[in-house]
C-alpha cells in the first residue's frame, strides 16, 4: 500500500499537478487511501512519506553521487562559509557543487544561471520549492486519511491525535521554509500586503490557479497548525525518537515563528513552556573534544527531521571498501565566524575542529559536517530541521531583552553560557549591547544548523534594533593545462545591506507554469572585484582583500 500511495504522492508537487497528473488521479488516490485501516500505516505513511528525504553521499559507478540536497543552500546565503582558496587543487570537481552553489554564494539574480552565464540549473532551482510543496501535499492527504481512520479504542483515538499533532508541525515547518525564502521578512505593518507563497491545505488535486497568500496569511496558518501541533499532543507520550515532533519541539518552534513576527510576549510565553518540559542544557565542560552539537546521542536535540550532507560538500572526504582518500575542503568556517569564540568558550573545542593534515592553512569545520564524511552514509540529524533545547534559552533571553527586561534577559543567556562558558560566562548588559550580545551567542550556537540566514533577515526589520551587514564571498574558476590545474580566475561578489536578494525570486519553471504567479525583483549581481591569472601562476596565496 506504502509503495503505491507514494508513487502516486509524488507523480507531482502540489503546485505542479495539474500539468502533470491524470483524469484518474483522485480515483486510484481514493483507493489507496481507502487501504489505510490502522494506525500503524498512518505512521508509515508519516515517516516514509512526511519527512525531509534522507541526504546521501554515494560512490556509484566510479563517480561521486549526491542525493537529496535538500535545503543545503541556506548555509551558502549567510555569512558563516567562506571559500578555500589557499589551495590550487579544484577539490570540488569530485562532486560538482561549486557551480551548483555558486548562484547562492554571490545572491546571483536568476538562481537558474551558472558562472558562465548558461541556463543549467533550472530544475535545482525548483527543487526548493517542489520539495516543500511536495512534503506539504503528503502531509494534507495523510491528515485527511487520519480524519478517515476509523479507531476502536482510546488508544487507537489517542494514537491518531499523535499522528495528526506531528503532521501539523511538519506542515508548519515547510511552510515557514517557503515564507522565509519566497517572501520578505516579516513587518508587521506590511505583512498582510506582501505576497508570499500560495496555501494549499486540500488533498485534492484543485482545478484552478493558485495565488501567492500574503506574508501575514502563511504566518497565521503556521501559528494555525502549531497552535493544533500542541493542543494534540501536550498530552501525548513520549516520542518514540527524535524523528517524532514533541510537543516541546513545538513549543520552541512557536518560540521561533513568534520572534520571526516581533511578537515578543508570545516568544518568552512559548520558549518558558519549553523549558519548563524539558529545559536540559549538556555542560560543555564534561564533554569529550570528539563531541558535536547534531547527534542523537546529545539529549539537547529534541527533534530532528531529514538528515545532512554538508560535510560531505564542505570537507570532500570520499572513501571506498579497500581504498581511502581525501582532499582539502572547497568551504570552511568563515574567519569572522571562527574569531567569534573566546579561548575560554567550550564551543570553540567541542563544536570546531581544526583538524586538517593536508593544508598549512589550518581551516575549521563544523564537527558534524567533517565526521562520516565517506561514501554511503548519511548524517542522523539534520543541518537545517533540527530542535535543541538550547534555543529555548536564547529565544526567552531576546524576547525579555526585547521587552524591556534586561535583568532577566541576562539571567537566562546566562544560563546557556554556565554550560558553555568556562568560569560561568556572566552577562551585566542592556539596551542595544545586550541585543547586539544575544544575537552573538546565537549564531555562535546554531552556527551551520540553519538558522543565520533566516536571523539576518529579520534583523533588518526590528523596529527597535534594526541591524544589517554587508557580506563578501569569493568565488574561483580553475582550469587545467600540460595536465597541471590552477585557479585561473577569483571573482568577488557582495551581499549589500538590506539587499532585496534577501528573497528568493520565484523559479522559473513555475512562472511559466503560471505566468500570473508573479515574482519577486532581485538585482543583478556581477562581481565588483575580479583577479585573473597566468597559467600555473595563481599570485599571492593569502587573497587577502
Amino acid at each position: 500500500m506504502k509503495k503505491k500511495l507514494f508513487n502516486i504522492i509524488c507523480i507531482a508537487t502540489a503546485w505542479l499537478a495539474l500539468a502533470s497528473c491524470s483524469s484518474d488521479f483522485l480515483k486510484e488516490y481514493s483507493q489507496d487511501l481507502g487501504r489505510v485501516q490502522t494506525v500503524d500505516d498512518l505512521n508509515e505513511l508519516l515517516i516514509g512519506d512526511c519527512l525531509m528525504p534522507k541526504s546521501l553521499f554515494a560512490n556509484e559507478h566510479s563517480s561521486f553521487q549526491t542525493y537529496n540536497p535538500n535545503y543545503l543552500c541556506v548555509h551558502f546565503m549567510s555569512d558563516e562559509l567562506q571559500e578555500n582558496v589557499n589551495t590550487e587543487e579544484d577539490v570540488d570537481g569530485f562532486i560538482g557543487y561549486r557551480d551548483k552553489m555558486f548562484p547562492y554564494f554571490t545572491w546571483q539574480q536568476n538562481l537558474y544561471i551558472d558562472k558562465n552565464g548558461k541556463s543549467s540549473y533550472e530544475s535545482n532551482e525548483a527543487e526548493l520549492w517542489d520539495l516543500a510543496y511536495r512534503l506539504i501535499n503528503n502531509c494534507n492527504m495523510v491528515l485527511d486519511a487520519a480524519d478517515r481512520l476509523a479507531t476502536h479504542s482510546e488508544e487507537e483515538e489517542a494514537e491518531v491525535r499523535k499522528v495528526k499533532g506531528e503532521l501539523c508541525y511538519l506542515r508548519a515547518s515547510y511552510y515557514l521554509m517557503l515564507v522565509n525564502l519566497y517572501g520578505k521578512p516579516y513587518t508587521p505593518s506590511t505583512a498582510a500586503t506582501e505576497p508570499s507563497v500560495p496555501i494549499k491545505l486540500s488533498p485534492n488535486v484543485e482545478n484552478r490557479d493558485f495565488s501567492r497568500a500574503s506574508v501575514a496569511d502563511v504566518y497565521a496558518q503556521i501559528t494555525s497548525d502549531l497552535n493544533e501541533a500542541e493542543t494534540l499532543l501536550v498530552s501525548a507520550s513520549a516520542p518514540v525518537s527524535i524523528y517524532h515532533p514533541s510537543v516541546e519541539a513545538v513549543y520552541i518552534l512557536r518560540s521561533r515563528v513568534a520572534l520571526y513576527m516581533q511578537d515578543w510576549q508570545t516568544a518568552k510565553t512559548y520558549a518558558q513552556k519549553a523549558i519548563d518540559k524539558d529545559g536540559y542544557l549538556m555542560n560543555l565542560q564534561n564533554v569529550p573534544s570528539t563531541s558535536y552539537p547534531l547527534n542523537r546521542q546529545n539529549a539537547e536535540v529534541v527533534f530532528s527531521n531529514g538528515a545532512s550532507m554538508l560535510g560531505n560538500i564542505l570537507f570532500v572526504k570520499p572513501a571506498y571498501e579497500g581504498s581511502y582518500y581525501e582532499v582539502s575542503p572547497t568551504w570552511y568556517l568563515s574567519d569572522n565566524l571562527y574569531a567569534m569564540f573566546d579561548d575560554d568558550d567550550y564551543r570553540k573545542t567541542t563544536y570546531i575542529t581544526t583538524d586538517d593534515d593536508l593544508t598549512n592553512s589550518f581551516p575549521t569545520y563544523h564537527k558534524i559536517d567533517c565526521s562520516m564524511a565517506s561514501y554511503g552514509k548519511y548524517k542522523e540529524v539534520s543541518d537545517v530541521f533540527s530542535i535543541r533545547t538550547a534555543e529555548a534559552y536564547i529565544n526567552m533571553a531576546e524576547a525579555e531583552a526585547q521587552l524591556g527586561n534586561d535583568g532577566e534577559a541576562c539571567r537566562w543567556i546566562g544560563k546557556l553560557r554556565q554550560n558553555r562558558i568556562a568560569g560561568g560566562g556572566t552577562v551585566g548588559l542592556a539596551g542595544a549591547e545586550l541585543i547586539d550580545f544575544i544575537r552573538e551567542e546565537r549564531e555562535r550556537e546554531f552556527f551551520l544548523e540553519g538558522q543565520r540566514w533566516f536571523d539576518l533577515r529579520r534583523y533588518m526589520v526590528d523596529p527597535t534594533y534594526p541591524f544589517a551587514k554587508e557580506i563578501v564571498h569569493t568565488m574561483s574558476t580553475f582550469k587545467s593545462q600540460n595536465g597541471s590545474e590552477y585557479r585561473s580566475n577569483l571573482s568577488k561578489y557582495r551581499l549589500e545591506k538590506n539587499d532585496a536578494a534577501y528573497t528568493l525570486d520565484i523559479p522559473k519553471q513555475v512562472k511559466n507554469f503560471q505566468p500570473t504567479i508573479g515574482s519577486n525583483q532581485r538585482p543583478a549581481r556581477p562581481a565588483f572585484e575580479s583577479e585573473d591569472f597566468s597559467a600555473g601562476d595563481s599570485g599571492d596565496d593569502d587573497y587577502d582583500w
